[in-house]
């Protein structure tokens, strides 16, 4: 299969504002996303999707192809499906052919071009028509979440899963940093979550996803031990 690669990459982020090109451990954010895609040897083209013209300098600079997408698909509520979409719809239109898209936020700078590699292969193999990257969580965290009910709280779960840990079953959260569809059913589901569903476990180490000051902090700390 060919994937097509697509780093969507807006200018307005309301918590952590220019988060996608804030200087991160000596280069912008976006180039870490970019350079692993790049590095994975899994694509023939990586295009970042931005209305912005800084962004798509940047972009540029970092060697990738540059999308500019619509204002309308830059709001806070459209979704990054929304916007692999509407590259590789454009990618159709100019007559290339893809099979897949691969979605790579630049929120996930830890992600290793292993990690691409990796999840790439997982998904060809797999037979999936999607796959997403994900962390081990505390099943405790998970199960015993607590979610308001007129007045006072409750499990949200109830009591299915009141269990000691070594009993509970393993849980995994989307990390957001990996998201992969076919072509079809992915224009046709309109998200990355549809049944056949894959998953490739990276560590919580790689796993940051970067929309606050702490997060952010998290990133250039992990990136300074590595250094």
């Amino acid at each position: 299969m060919r994937p097509l690669c697509v780093v969507p990459a807006r200018r307005g982020s309301k918590r952590l504002p220019l988060k996608n090109i804030r200087p991160l451990a000596g280069k912008p954010m976006l180039a870490y996303s970019i350079d692993a895609a790049a590095a994975s040897h899994v694509f023939d083209r990586v295009v970042v999707s931005t209305e912005d013209e800084e962004i798509a300098r940047i972009a540029r600079d970092c060697g990738a192809d540059v999308h500019i997408r619509a204002a309308a698909l830059a709001d806070d509520l459209v979704s990054s499906t929304d916007v692999c979409i509407d590259v590789f719809e454009a990618r159709r239109a100019a007559g290339d052919r893809y099979d897949a898209v691969v979605c790579l936020q630049p929120s996930s700078p830890l992600r290793s071009a292993g990690d691409v590699r990796g999840s790439w292969e997982r998904f060809v193999e797999s037979g999936a028509d999607f796959l997403v990257s994900v962390t081990p969580v505390d099943p405790h965290y998970f199960h015993w979440a607590l979610r308001e009910d007129g007045g006072w709280f409750r499990m949200y779960f109830g009591d299915a899963f009141m269990l000691e840990r070594p009993l509970l079953p393993p849980v995994q959260r989307p990390n957001g940093s990996i998201k992969i569809g076919r072509a079809a059913p992915l224009c046709e589901r309109r998200n990355f979550f549809g049944e056949r569903l894959a998953v490739y476990e990276t560590p919580e180490e790689r796993s940051v996803h970067v929309a606050t000051q702490f997060d952010f902090d998290l990133a250039a700390f992990l990136m300074s031990r590595t250094a």
